[in-house]
């Protein structure tokens, strides 16, 4: 009895290691695109970033502007908005013409999901049961269904994507007999039925891999995820294999580029608290190689204490205001996760970076010349991003110095090909004051100052 209780403990004790170790894989950045920017109840499964590094997303309610219509009428939207990965404002789409008409973008105003199609275009679901497919370059709307399932009693999931561009998708109330399906890639038809039924369980997220073969319908109330399999995609029948992630309270998913990683989000009191060993406001990332038997390899944890104070006055932003982990969304390289929440009190999107990848390519765009952006945020405490961008490949430093010249960091020192990149520096260690920081690329010397206020 003594050697199996003593086996037990060593394996809890590894369990409790294990968890602690895939905490510690992210470091927070910062609120993005920054603390001014106010909704009245955050993000709900509507963020995605594009191919060119673009970060996009979506209020759940109305948004602060408006728009004119029919000559003369206003009405409120919900607009989708484009932010460079640096958190500069890009574009606000409100309305598109389409099929000859004006089309008010996000009428209905709430937002309930959104992700990309293998050639990231948007695919946007707004007024629960509205789905649209947005070229992210042009930003012209290419398609759009409005309940494109009959029969459906509720709003739909947020979709997922395989590479045919076939979406996947659900009803996220379970008041229904019509079950998860696959529609075309314009939305005009439906290519494959799942299933008939939605088990009794609420879902907030569908997630399919690329080939179409297996497909999760994420049941937050359920503790779990139903995993749906077809040899033949959606040329073939969809069985029910297993349910996964059992103990999680998911309400949002994501694949990480260039993994097989699967990421889902972990409850909050509002939603659920997920089992032990899985806290609450988190997100898991799982290695799906085997699909039946997901691998728990990475997580990130929502930065509860942000300092930002409230509009409603409860105080800064901290766990207590229930923040519902219901987004995220990566960069291109899968090195940079936003995360987002429904419920902090304030449309909170946070951004985080991949421990060991500090200086990536920020955007897959052409720099224009020898560039240092201002740091940001502005004064700062204690980590700030900065950006700066290379006409050449060559030797580049960046080097952060005290106002008496003593270097007290180093961010690059290194070849570096022709590009933008963006840069986290943490001055945790650092006392509050002036610092200057300089980029040696080539010919070329900028130097820039920042400040630290603790």
């Amino acid at each position: 009895m003594k050697k199996w209780i003593s086996v037990v403990a060593v394996l809890g004790l590894l369990l409790c290691l294990s968890f602690t170790s895939v905490q510690a894989q992210w470091t927070y950045l910062n609120v993005f695109p920054n603390d001014t920017i106010s909704f009245s109840s955050g993000i709900n499964n509507t963020i995605a970033v594009t191919p060119n590094g673009h970060v996009w997303f979506a209020p759940y309610i109305n948004g602060s502007d408006s728009i004119q219509v029919s000559g003369g009428a206003y009405k409120r939207t919900a607009q989708l908005l484009e932010y460079s990965s640096t958190g500069v404002r890009l574009s606000n789409y409100e309305y598109f013409t389409y099929n000859a008409s004006v089309d008010t973008f996000f009428y209905p105003s709430t937002g309930y999901g959104m992700t990309t199609d293998h050639e990231g275009n948007l695919i946007v679901l707004k007024g629960s049961d509205v789905l649209r497919k947005i070229n992210y370059q042009t930003g012209v709307q290419m398609a759009k269904a409005t309940d494109p399932l009959a029969g459906y009693a509720s709003s739909l999931t947020s979709p997922g994507v395989d590479d045919a561009d076939e979406v996947f998708i659900t009803s996220v109330a379970p008041t229904t007999n019509v079950g998860p399906a696959a529609l075309a890639s314009d939305f005009s038809s439906v290519v494959a039925t799942i299933d008939t039924g939605m088990g009794g369980q609420y879902s907030r997220v569908t997630s399919v891999t690329p080939d179409g073969k297996d497909v999760y319908v994420h049941q937050y109330t359920l503790k779990g995820t139903v995993h749906y399999h077809s040899a033949s995609g959606t040329l073939g029948a969809y069985t029910i294999v297993d349910t996964l992630f059992k103990g999680l309270v998911i309400e949002t998913a994501a694949w990480r580029p260039g993994t097989k990683q699967l990421w889902v989000g972990s409850g909050s009191t509002g939603g659920g608290i997920s089992d032990p060993p899985y806290q609450g406001y988190a997100w898991y990332g799982f290695d799906m190689t085997n699909p039946d038997a997901p691998v728990l390899q990475d997580s990130i944890v929502w930065n509860g204490h942000t300092g930002v104070v409230l509009p409603n006055g409860v105080g800064p932003d901290s766990i207590v205001n229930d923040p519902r982990p219901r987004g995220i969304a990566f960069s291109p390289n899968g090195n940079t996760a936003y995360v987002a929440a429904f419920n902090p009190g304030r449309g909170f999107i946070e951004k985080f970076q991949k421990v060991g990848t500090a200086v990536q390519p920020e955007e897959a765009s052409v720099p224009v010349g020898y560039t240092l952006g201002q740091n940001y945020p502005n004064p700062f405490n204690p980590t700030t991003q900065i950006t700066f961008s290379i006409a050449k490949s060559g030797m580049t430093t960046l080097i952060v110095y005290d106002l008496l010249g003593r270097e007290v960091a180093t961010l690059v020192n290194g070849e570096r090909t022709a590009g933008r990149y963006s840069v986290p520096f943490d001055a945790s260690r650092l006392s509050s004051g002036t610092y200057i920081y300089e980029l040696r690329s080539g010919d070329t010397h900028l130097v820039k100052k920042m400040m630290l206020l603790k």
